[in-house]
């Protein structure tokens, strides 16, 4: 009876805890700002030339692609992440962000992009723009960022770079979850090889694309409208972080892509303080590029010098050949420009103690998210739709923190 009676005081305390619990905190992301209504479609590549590094096997990765539709489009909202990888992410809080486990309804949020719609005709074709996220990161992180560039009249394909990226979702539920990186010159050098062969394949892909031709492994249907729909003499690059070095990397090899950008990622080609990392050679920063590049930092972060900085911004500075731009958002943190300052600005009490503020700094995150945006769009505006623009010649008022530096 004393058993019975502990078992019934244990149960009525579990339930109790149960029926206390807050429900998981939701999120929305931000409308898209430009005149289109934004479409997506998923592509599993396959590149069989390649063994993959870091498993073997053939070199695989996925791509969202982020697209103009028409006004009256139909389709189904596309969600921020699939959800086969629901319970991954919820992990990944846990462990890296320091969530509570449910204590976020990741995979109810959506994306203001429709699955599946044609992509608008465009005369000539829309001007194509490939991103990349930082070092572990996958591409849903960004997803704000991409779906406005695209909703300004770009076609903007977004990869994670699989087994290097903490997890990657692929067809019919199977997670690849990313491998134990142990950083060295040559091992740092290997994954950035290995970006810069993923994208060159993915802009390959794209082109297929504007073949008519299916570039998906398994060949699921594209929506209507590819063929012709592309314009491949006008291509950007632009990434975060580890991101931004291979966007920087990539067109020093590739002469297809026209301008690119880097946000807050270490173009370095020598190991040492205050570097965390042991990069090999990066050519872009020792010989420069004659093609535009914008860098975009956060807090000291800076091609001006200032004791105790990533020294690698002077370098590449001075060996710009090409249009070149910075700006600095000097109360920012690393990934202002990501999808963390909006969503994690909505998450209440759920939120672990000082996340927001490390992930973020102190600039509103209403302002991280606007200004990113709208210093994209004026950068791929000027040099891929040659429209002129004053943005980068005084902080704009709208978003104060973000301060272009001569």
């Amino acid at each position: 009876m004393l058993e019975f009676a502990a078992l019934c005081l244990l149960l009525s305390a579990l339930f109790a805890g149960i029926a206390s619990a807050a429900p998981p905190k939701s999120f929305t992301l931000p409308p898209t700002t430009g005149p289109y209504r934004v479409g997506t479609v998923e592509l599993h590549l396959v590149d069989r030339s390649r063994t993959d590094p870091f498993v073997g096997g053939k070199r695989e990765w996925m791509v969202t692609v982020s697209y103009p539709i028409a006004p009256n489009a139909h389709g189904p909202r596309a969600p921020w992440i699939e959800p086969a990888l629901a319970a991954t992410m919820d992990s990944f809080a846990v462990e890296q962000l320091g969530f509570a486990p449910g204590a976020v309804d990741w995979a109810g949020a959506r994306r203001p992009a429709t699955r599946g719609a044609a992509l608008k005709p465009m005369p000539g074709g829309w001007p194509v723009v490939l991103f990349s996220p930082g070092l572990q990161y996958f591409r849903e992180i960004y997803s704000s960022s991409v779906d406005d560039l695209a909703s300004h009249g770009y076609v903007v394909a977004s990869m994670t770079h699989t087994h290097e990226a903490f997890f990657a979702a692929f067809p019919g539920g199977r997670i690849a979850p990313g491998v134990n990186l142990v950083e060295t010159v040559e091992s740092t050098q290997l994954w950035l090889d290995t970006r810069i062969a993923d994208a060159r394949f993915t802009l390959d892909a794209l082109s297929q694309m504007n073949y008519g031709r299916n570039p998906d492994a398994e060949q699921r249907p594209l929506p209507p409208g590819w063929r012709g729909g592309l314009d491949l003499s006008r291509v950007g690059f632009y990434g975060h972080s580890y991101g931004g070095t291979t966007a920087a990397e990539t067109m020093f090899f590739d002469r297809r892509f026209d301008a690119g950008i880097d946000f807050d990622g270490r173009l370095a080609t020598t190991y040492g303080p205050p570097q965390d990392l042991p990069y090999g050679p990066i050519k872009a920063a020792r010989y420069g590029l004659d093609k535009p590049f914008l860098l975009m930092g956060a807090g000291r972060h800076s091609h001006v010098p200032v004791e105790g900085q990533d020294r690698s911004w002077i370098e590449f500075w001075g060996n710009q050949r090409g249009w070149k731009r910075e700006v600095q958002l000097r109360l920012g943190a690393h990934f202002s420009f990501s999808d963390y300052p909006p969503i994690l600005s909505q998450l209440g009490d759920a939120l672990p103690p000082g996340l927001l503020e490390a992930a973020n700094g102190t600039v509103p995150p209403a302002e991280s998210v606007a200004g990113t945006r709208a210093y994209v769009r004026a950068f791929f505006d000027l040099h891929l739709k040659h429209r002129p623009t004053r943005a980068f010649e005084r902080p704009h008022p709208a978003y104060p923190n973000f301060q272009p530096v001569p």
